[in-house]
């Protein structure tokens, strides 16, 4: 890798979809606050991870593993809730109902390697 990453479009991407799904008056305490800076905190993990020497990225894989499946586990626990659910269902919809948002979650998934959702 040549230099450091410049994350300042994922974080104004994020910054951007928070104060759209903020409840709490970008206080930190809701769900769409949480999630925000939980997605920010593996984008920047990602990077901090990819951006070492390979020995310490593999060192480094096992926890991101870890990582991964912990936030799997709590997105399931989240999401058994009905409430949790449809207030996730229906901040996905207003999400993507915005093309602005919509362009850039999609440039971000294409930057992450993730297909493009149709």
């Amino acid at each position: 890798m040549a230099g450091p990453v410049d994350m300042s479009e994922v974080h104004a991407s994020l910054d951007h979809m928070r104060t759209q799904i903020c409840h709490c008056g970008l206080k930190g305490e809701c769900l769409g606050c949480k999630g925000i800076e939980m997605v920010r905190a593996q984008a920047e993990a990602v990077v901090a991870a990819a951006s070492q020497p390979i020995l310490l990225q593999v060192a480094q894989e096992a926890s991101m593993k870890d990582m991964a499946n912990r936030f799997q586990a709590m997105s399931e626990r989240l999401m058994s809730d009905p409430d949790i659910r449809r207030s996730a269902e229906e901040m996905q919809q207003k999400l993507m109902s915005d093309p602005e948002t919509r362009q850039l979650i999609e440039e971000l998934m294409r930057r992450l390697g993730a297909p493009p959702e149709e």
